[in-house]
């Protein structure tokens, strides 16, 4: 763990329905074998560290927020979390994510929180004092087995269900966000009857197959499909006819439910 110093925190974001994004964390130990996010290395001096291994926390985060936030424009959304998860834990003792709310409840700046971790109900008592807030969570297998072996130090399944359950019931709007779907691994039906009840809205997104770690996670493929899918698997994440089906599945699954659909994301390039 290293502390560093940032110039600017709060950047202007191309992400969906998102205006700008927060990220107190570099690096995040949840350690998930299909992150994206190990580009950030490059950018970062961790180049030959292994994602997962390192977490740098940006000790001058909360003045900065203090002075940027003045400058962000009425009824702008502020993503915390967009390339590191802002309730791993390391938060527990750092509290950077609970003292940023503190600072966005100020002024009254919708967040949108996404967050593989029931640590976020720490701070309910801050979340529902927000005009506009939304907590999301992500959830893309039903078997706690996969989730062990590909995001080994994130909150267990059972553990961020009940999450969204307290949040739901504390009046907090809630999400679920439905990705990486692994095919052969991810359960749509099964995920929609487990978590839909305590959500508002959903959103998924294909495996995006450019990551870093690409070969470890073909590995850890191997073990929970089986070797012998594994090349099967990598080529229905490139084919758009497979991906078109799981939309339409997504979609009816979405209406079936009523539970709004906020968009399903597909890599395939």
């Amino acid at each position: 763990m290293n502390a560093i110093k940032c110039k600017t925190i709060l950047i202007k974001s191309k992400l969906p329905k998102t205006d700008y994004c927060y990220n107190a964390y570099v690096g995040c130990t949840h350690s998930c074998k299909y992150c994206y996010a190990t580009f950030m290395k490059r950018f970062t001096g961790h180049i030959n560290d292994q994602w997962g291994a390192f977490i740098d926390y940006k000790e001058n985060a909360i003045d900065v927020l203090q002075k940027e936030v003045k400058r962000i424009e009425k009824d702008k959304w502020v993503l915390m979390g967009s390339v590191t998860d802002s309730y791993q834990p390391i938060e527990k003792k750092l509290l950077l994510t609970r003292k940023s709310l503190e600072v966005f409840l100020s002024k009254q700046i919708p967040i949108s929180i996404l967050t593989k971790s029931d640590l976020v109900v720490r701070d309910i008592d801050i979340l529902s004092r927000f005009n506009k807030c939304e907590v999301g969570i992500s959830y893309s297998f039903t078997d706690e087995r996969m989730a062990s072996a590909l995001e080994p130090n994130a909150s267990s399944l059972y553990r961020r269900v009940s999450a969204l359950k307290e949040l739901k019931n504390s009046g907090i709007k809630t999400y679920l966000f439905i990705g990486p779907i692994i095919p052969q691994l991810t359960k749509l039906k099964d995920i929609f009857t487990i978590a839909g009840q305590y959500v508002d809205f959903v959103m998924a997104e294909a495996l995006n197959l450019r990551c870093d770690n690409l070969n470890a996670l073909k590995i850890i493929i191997g073990e929970l499909a089986g070797k012998e899918n594994v090349s099967e698997v990598i080529g229905l994440c490139k084919n758009k006819d497979y991906w078109s089906s799981i939309e339409n599945e997504y979609k009816g699954l979405c209406k079936d439910f009523g539970i709004e659909n906020r968009g399903f994301f597909v890599h395939t390039s």
